[in-house]
């Protein structure tokens, strides 16, 4: 598995997990994931997204090798909706609720969640919970890493680190800035045009992996 491929499925996960079911406070930042291989952080690669939060919705802008792209989470709405966004092309894909394969954690799935308190700490100028989550399918395999729940924030997940084989995802959240949003920003563009999931994922398959600064 790739890692960009690894990254999406946890990043995935993180919405999936927290979006549908928790209200975070609106506010908008810049986001920093960072990965690596190894114990000495080999290879490393960051990409840059912003986010936007409010309530039980999420925006995540990113752009990698010059596509844009645009993910929208809606833990507002039953069942919980995703929408994922090509801007250049004015196109658009949607999966639902327990219908669609992207969620690891539909009861179809057969995922289970253990989320134990480690410690208070302090991150990004926030007072935040850290958890430890360990991730175990339906075969038995695991995968685990950290949450920081900023408190101020109504728990909203200011740093993230996931574990897979020997690489290392760090997702930290910066210039966070609380504010209200306009509810636009969380719709699809009238003008968009829905099309189907492709089979193996993204039209014209993934984007490849950043340049190494």
């Amino acid at each position: 598995m790739s890692k960009i491929r690894v990254a999406a499925w946890l990043i995935l996960t993180a919405l999936f997990t927290l979006v549908p079911s928790i209200s975070f406070a609106d506010f908008t930042a810049d986001q920093f994931m960072t990965i690596s291989e190894g114990e000495l952080g080999e290879n490393q690669r960051i990409i840059p997204s912003k986010v936007y939060s409010q309530g039980k919705k999420l925006r995540m802008e990113m752009s990698m090798a010059g596509r844009n792209a645009v993910s929208i989470s809606r833990g507002d709405k039953k069942p919980p909706v995703f929408w994922m966004l090509m801007p250049e092309q004015k196109m658009y894909m949607e999966t639902v609720g327990e219908a669609n394969g992207l969620d690891p954690f539909s009861s179809k799935a057969g995922m289970k969640i253990d989320k134990t308190f480690v410690a208070k700490e302090n991150v990004a100028g926030h007072p935040a919970n850290k958890f430890k989550i360990v991730w175990t399918d339906k075969d038995g395999n695991k995968r685990s890493g950290f949450a920081w729940e900023a408190i101020d924030l109504n728990d909203a997940p200011v740093r993230q680190e996931f574990f897979y084989n020997d690489e290392h995802i760090l997702v930290q959240l910066a210039n966070i800035e609380v504010k209200k949003l306009d509810a636009d920003l969380f719709e699809v563009p009238s003008d968009y045009k829905k099309i189907s999931m492709p089979p193996g994922g993204m039209p014209g398959g993934p984007p490849p992996p950043p340049a190494k600064p």
